[in-house]
Parts: C-alpha cells; sequence; structure tokens
C-alpha cells in the first residue's frame, strides 16, 4: 500500500521485541472520517528483497508524524537512536514534523531520553499504556488518550500545508 500524494504519513518506530504493541496500535490508527488522509508507516510494511535501510530512510523523509512507542528496548537500540531519532529530531528542529512518544512502559524520559522528554507523551503525563492495562485490565482504556493525540497531530499537520 502507498501512500495518496495528500496524505499525513505516519511513520512507527518500535523495537520489534515490542511488536506486539504495534499490533495493539493498528486498530488505533484507523480514523475513519479520514481513511485516505492518513497511512501509517511501519517496517512491516516491506516486501521480501526489499533493502530494510533504504526502505526505512526514505519512509523517513516522506513521514509528517513520527510515532514512537518508547520502551527500554526502544532507547537501546542503536539503529532507532542513530537513523530514526537523529533523523526525527532534525526535521522537527526545522518544523518539518510533528514527534508524539506513546510511553509503552513506566520510563523517565527525562534521565532515559532527555530530547524526546520535550515532547507531550502519551497516553498521558506519568502514566504509561501498560500502567493503564494494570489498572483496568485491559490496554484498550488507553486508546481514548492515544488516538486523540495522533489525531491534534495530524490535524497540526494538515492546517500547516499550503491552501
Amino acid at each position: 500500500m502507498t501512500p495518496r500524494a495528500s496524505a499525513v504519513e505516519l511513520f512507527v518506530s518500535y523495537s520489534h521485541v515490542n511488536a506486539v504493541w504495534l499490533e495493539r496500535l493498528r486498530p488505533v490508527l484507523k480514523f475513519d472520517d479520514c481513511r485516505d488522509k492518513v497511512y501509517p508507516w511501519n517496517d512491516q510494511e516491506m516486501e521480501a528483497g526489499d533493502r530494510w535501510d533504504k526502505e526505512i530512510r526514505e519512509a523517513l523523509e516522506r513521514m509528517d508524524v513520527f510515532v514512537a512507542l518508547v520502551s527500554f528496548e526502544f532507547l537501546a537500540s542503536g539503529y532507532i537512536r542513530d537513523v530514526e531519532l537523529k533523523c526525527a529530531f532534525a526535521r522537527e528542529k526545522k518544523r518539518e514534523i510533528e514527534i508524539v512518544p506513546i510511553v509503552l512502559y513506566p520510563i523517565n524520559l527525562g534521565e532515559d531520553c532527555p530530547k524526546l522528554n520535550a515532547f507531550n507523551p502519551l497516553p498521558s503525563w506519568g502514566k504509561s499504556w501498560m500502567e493503564y492495562e494494570r489498572q483496568n485490565g485491559y490496554y484498550q482504556a488507553a486508546h481514548k488518550p492515544i488516538r486523540e493525540g495522533l489525531r491534534q497531530a495530524i490535524e497540526k499537520v494538515i492546517a500547516g500545508r499550503p491552501g
């Protein structure tokens, strides 16, 4: 699946150890009112034989929103840190993209990733997606704040486009 030229492209960055959280995020990314306007991309979109580094770097250059599924594994990944986050921070500094961290586990972003700590995390300040699950018995309780936060980022991108 390729995005329409006018679509807002979301690059979803995650550690493969946390692939189950990517699967949990998929239904949250389906916006009926803007089905043709939002294109979520992650490395599972690649096909056999694709050159993965090239495909990821091209997607990083196309993206409008960088969605980071933040965990200790995410922060420990050299590729995520040296390629994906580096590109996201550089493009955000030029005001080309929005960055949306989604915190999977209780993490102190101020200590563990100060640059990412500058961005309002989802599902909420001081509460990770896993903590929603522990408190409520199911992870879907975090869907609403995550979905609303992503919608806000998408709307910022659309509002900032010319005419």
